[in-house]
This record gives structure tokens, sequence and C-alpha cells, in this order.
């Protein structure tokens, strides 16, 4: 059994022209039953060492605060700061974890939305991102010795928990490409405070968005390159089937414009649901 964690970076919701965060990302970590607790235990030990016990009710490692020194870090220099950065990587590395993820470009995005469904609907990029990372999370799984199975473990974003559910079902229901093989029960979704692991996911997928925004263009911040380099080697990349996902996202779409437009003709324009 793998538990499979989730988590995105540069998410602005259906706000697709913030020029701060032109990127978003969504990040899984997989990590194998049997070395959970050691993942764990190896965070925690990193934070013990820069934060000893006790500390607050609501403490959790983030990664905007810790690289832009907030909150816990307000007092700490760059260069701890970093080092506990790869210290936590680190862990990931030593563990042998595995990473998938999706950058999504929301310009390249947004386009896309307009010339398939028109001006009037907008669909969260995290909600097309889930499909295309599942996907390769399913193939992962099923290329590993005896094909173990999965469950999803998500950050409670709740914008988007109820597309997600949907899509998470759905997907398990499907026959053909997008069937989802290796993955049980429903989506788990947990504040990302009560998790450590969910909180090393936030981190890589902080990361990966930095190297992607370097990747299309945008500022290179050289800070970022050690964290880069750890997280590279753990990158899994399976097929997306991304003509598939896109068609299948179009088709629900449209399904459910249609059943809201038989429901009732006064309803607002269509925002996000699709499912």
């Amino acid at each position: 059994m793998y538990l499979i964690y989730f988590d995105e970076s540069g998410n602005t919701g259906n706000n697709l022209n913030d020029a701060q965060q032109p990127v978003f990302v969504l990040c899984a970590l997989a990590v194998p039953e049997i070395k959970w607790a050691d993942v764990e235990r190896d965070l925690q030990a990193q934070v013990e060492k820069i934060f000893p016990s006790p500390r607050p009710p609501d403490f959790e490692i983030h990664a905007t605060d810790l690289i832009s020194s907030r909150r816990w870090f307000e007092q700490m220099p760059l260069d701890d700061r970093l080092a506990f950065r790869d210290a936590w990587l680190s862990v990931a590395a030593k563990h042998e974890l595995r990473i998938v993820y999706r950058a999504i470009e929301k310009k390249r995005y947004e386009r896309w939305m307009h010339s398939t469904f028109g001006a009037g609907i907008t669909i969260n990029p995290h909600v097309a991102a889930f499909p295309l990372v599942a996907r390769v999370v399913d193939d992962l799984l099923s290329s590993l010795p005896n094909s173990p199975l999965g469950i999803f473990i998500a950050d409670e974003n709740k914008e988007v928990v109820r597309d997600l559910e949907k899509s998470l079902k759905v997907l398990r229901g499907l026959e053909g490409t997008l069937k989802l093989n290796r993955v049980i029960e429903k989506g788990f979704f947990i504040d990302s405070y009560k998790s450590v692991v969910l909180q090393l996911c936030d981190l890589c997928a902080y990361t990966l968005r930095k190297k992607s925004e370097a990747e299309v263009g945008l500022r290179d911040n050289p800070i970022h390159h050690d964290g880069i380099a750890l997280l590279e080697p753990l990158i899994y990349r399976g097929d997306e089937s991304l003509g598939d996902v896109l068609a299948w996202l179009s088709a629900e779409v449209k399904k459910e414009a249609a059943r809201d437009n038989v429901q009732s003709r006064s309803k607002p324009a269509h925002t996000g649901r699709y499912l």
C-alpha cells in the first residue's frame, strides 16, 4: 500500500492573471506504508533541532513562510532556512520516495479554456491538473513490484474538494485509458498542520513550481537550485494521457452545462463545477 499525498503551489483559484504566481503546480508524493513512520520520524527530528518542543498546536512548516522568512521563520537567516529546506527534502531522497507533478502555465491554460468553452466558463487549474497527476500516479503504482494499491490524501482545499471527490469517483469507475486501477477508497482531505508528510509535499510542490517557472522563462532564482537538484531524481514521468484527459474534461464540462440549462435557465454562469 502507498499513501499518496497531494498538495499544490501557486494556487490563485479562478484568478489566472496573478503576475506574481503565473504557474500552478499540483504535486503528489508517494510514500510506501512501510516507510511512513520512518519518514514522519525523520521530518519531526529535523523540526525538533530548530524548534524544540513544546510547539504551538497549529505549528506547521509552510514553504512560502520558510522561503519568505515569515511566521516561525521570521528571525531565521536565509542560509539556515535553506539548510532546513534541504534537510527536509533529503528525507524524501533518503527514503526513495517518488514524486509526480503537473505544472500549468495559467495564461496558456486560460487560452485553452476560452477556445474550448468560450469566455463564460472557468475551471480551477487544480481541477484540470488532478486527473493528469492521478493518471501518472496510477501508472507508477502499476509499475512497482506487486502493483501496490494507493490511497489519496490531500490538503483540505475547500474550493475544489467536491470536484476532486467526484472526479476521483468517476475515474475509478471508467473503462479505458483513464481508469484508476490501483487507487482504492475515496480521497481523504485533512488540514496540513496535522501531517508533517503533507507539509513535505507542500515544500516539494513549491520547489517544483520554482523549477517550472524557470523553465518557461520566468526569473530563475539560484536559491532554489539545491532543492530542485534533490527532487529531480525522485520525479516519476509516466503517461499523462493528456489528450484523453482534456477530451474527458471537455465532455464533463459540457455535460454539466447542459444539465444546468435543463434545470434552470436563470442560473449564473458556470464557474468550475463540472461533474
